[in-house]
């Protein structure tokens, strides 16, 4: 009888750090929506001044858009990331990047918007297996964003992600 009740213990417990996890994801899922929420930390300020100053946020209105993957997976995985970052924030020594780094955007969260309509001349020469999108683009003080590239349609998604952006 007292493994039958600590079993069900367990089960409550599991249950209750699942649906707190959750509605705690969603609560911070509602705080990332605004870019406010990103820049309210000190160390986020060259950020979003040059976010701001590239052109950037003309088309990328949430920090949200490009820095989390797709789906559900990349939500989460963007969130664990804030978590450590605020860990940083509070208890260590923030030290904000102020030229790219690579991995910071991945292809793949460019890629879950942005699939076709790149200018041709522009990559006509680029191989896009071997570099990141934010390579070039990027809101840093050295790139800028007006040559905006537009959504578009996803009957080219795959081609794009197998590196072709010249057709």
């Amino acid at each position: 009888m007292a493994r039958k009740t600590r079993s069900e213990a367990v089960l409550w417990i599991a249950l209750a750090i699942f649906l707190g996890g959750t509605l705690a994801s969603l609560g911070g899922r509602a705080l990332e929506e605004r870019p406010g929420f990103c820049q309210s930390c000190h160390e986020m300020d060259f950020f979003g001044k040059t976010w701001q100053e590239s052109g950037a946020a003309k088309h990328h209105g949430r920090c949200i858009d490009c820095h989390s993957g797709p789906g559900i997976i990349g939500a989460v995985s963007a969130q664990m990331t804030g978590i450590v970052e605020l860990g940083i924030h509070f208890l260590g020594h923030p030290r904000p990047a102020l030229s790219y780094g690579p991995g910071i955007v991945p292809n793949e969260n460019c890629l879950k918007c942005h699939v076709h309509g790149y200018l041709r001349a522009a990559h006509r020469d680029f191989d896009a297996r071997s570099h990141e999108c934010a390579y070039c683009h990027n809101h840093f003080q050295d790139r800028n964003f007006s040559g905006e590239i537009p959504l578009s349609m996803e009957r080219y998604q795959e081609r794009f992600a197998k590196g072709d952006v010249n057709e």
